[in-house]
C-alpha cells in the first residue's frame, strides 16, 4: 500500500471520509501486512469526516487483518461468526424501543461472546501447555495441575474449576452448609470463559477458580497478592463487548490501540484537502 501523502500521491480515500465525525463511523477493515509499522510509517490513518480517527484499532494476526472501528462490536464481528447480524438486529430493536426484543438479542450477543471465548479457551490453553512442556515448567506441576491444565486444553473437558476444597458457607435459608471452590496456584497459567461460571444456571456446578499464587516478598515471605489479572489465570471475559475485547487483547488474540478524540490541526487538514483533491 503506497501511504505517502506528497502533492503527486493522492491520500487513501477509506469510505469514511465523508461521514459525520459527531456520530460512530462504519469500520474500516483492511489486510494487514508487515510494512504497516504505524501511522505515517507504513499507513494513514482513516479520518472519520476528515477531522476523527477512529476510537480503536485492533490487529488481528490470525486473520491478517487491521481494523479501524468507534465499536467494540465491530471489532468482534471480524472475530465472530454471526455477530454482525445479531448487532444490525440489536440496533434496530434498541431504535424500536422493543425492550424485550433488546433482551432477547442481548443475550444472543453475550451467548455468542461466550461460545467464542470458550474455543478461545481451549486454544489458548493448549498453547500454554505445549510452551510449558518444552520449557520444563510442565515438570514442576503434580499430577492433578497437570490433570487439571489438559482438560482445560480438551474439546470434551470439563469447564476449569482449579484445585478443589470446600469451605463453610450459608445457604438461601442461613444454614450451615459447605460449598466447593478452586484455587490454582500453578505457574502455568489457567485459561477460564468467566461466562461459563453462572450461578443462575443450575447445570453449572463448579465455580469460577481464583488465584492462589504465592509472590517472593523483599523480606523473604511468600504471600498470595490478590490482583485485577494474576499471572497464572488468563480470564477472558464475554460480559460485553469493551471488556470481552480487552480481555483478548491481554490474551494476546488481538492487538488493540484506543484513541481519544484530537483535534486535527489546520495545517494537517489543508494537507489532507490538497491530497484528497489531486
Amino acid at each position: 500500500m503506497d501511504t505517502t501523502s506528497t502533492s503527486e500521491t493522492p491520500i487513501t480515500n477509506y469510505g469514511v471520509e465523508d461521514c459525520d465525525p459527531a456520530v460512530p463511523a462504519p469500520p474500516v477493515v483492511l489486510t494487514n501486512t508487515s510494512e504497516m509499522k504505524s501511522p505515517g510509517h507504513g499507513y494513514t490513518l482513516p479520518l472519520v469526516g476528515r477531522e476523527r480517527p477512529h476510537a480503536f484499532e485492533a490487529i488481528l494476526a490470525d486473520k491478517s487483518l487491521r481494523v479501524f472501528a468507534d465499536r467494540p462490536a465491530d471489532i468482534l464481528t471480524q472475530l465472530i461468526g454471526d455477530y454482525a447480524a445479531i448487532n444490525s438486529e440489536l440496533t434496530q430493536a434498541e431504535t424500536t424501543g422493543d425492550d424485550d426484543v433488546v433482551g432477547q438479542l442481548e443475550l444472543r450477543a453475550f451467548e455468542a461472546r461466550s461460545t467464542h471465548a470458550s474455543a478461545m479457551r481451549r486454544h489458548l490453553q493448549q498453547a500454554i501447555n505445549e510452551q510449558a512442556q518444552q520449557d520444563g515448567t510442565w515438570s514442576d506441576l503434580d499430577d492433578e495441575e497437570r490433570q487439571q491444565l489438559t482438560n482445560a486444553a480438551a474439546a470434551d473437558g470439563d469447564i476449569p474449576a482449579g484445585v478443589l476444597y470446600t469451605a463453610p458457607a450459608e445457604d438461601d435459608l442461613g444454614n450451615q452448609v459447605e460449598e466447593e471452590l478452586g484455587l490454582w496456584s500453578a505457574s502455568v497459567p489457567l485459561v477460564i470463559n468467566r461466562g461459563e461460571y453462572d450461578i443462575a444456571d443450575p447445570d453449572v456446578t463448579v465455580s469460577e477458580p481464583q488465584s492462589d499464587l504465592e509472590t517472593k516478598m523483599p523480606d523473604g515471605r511468600m504471600v498470595v497478592v490478590v490482583v485485577e489479572d494474576p499471572a497464572n489465570l488468563l480470564r477472558l471475559d464475554p460480559v460485553d463487548d469493551y471488556t470481552y475485547l480487552q480481555s483478548l487483547a491481554r490474551a494476546g488474540v488481538v492487538v488493540v490501540t484506543e484513541r481519544e478524540p484530537v483535534q486535527v490541526d489546520e495545517l494537517f487538514m489543508a494537507a489532507m484537502e490538497t491530497g484528497a483533491a489531486q
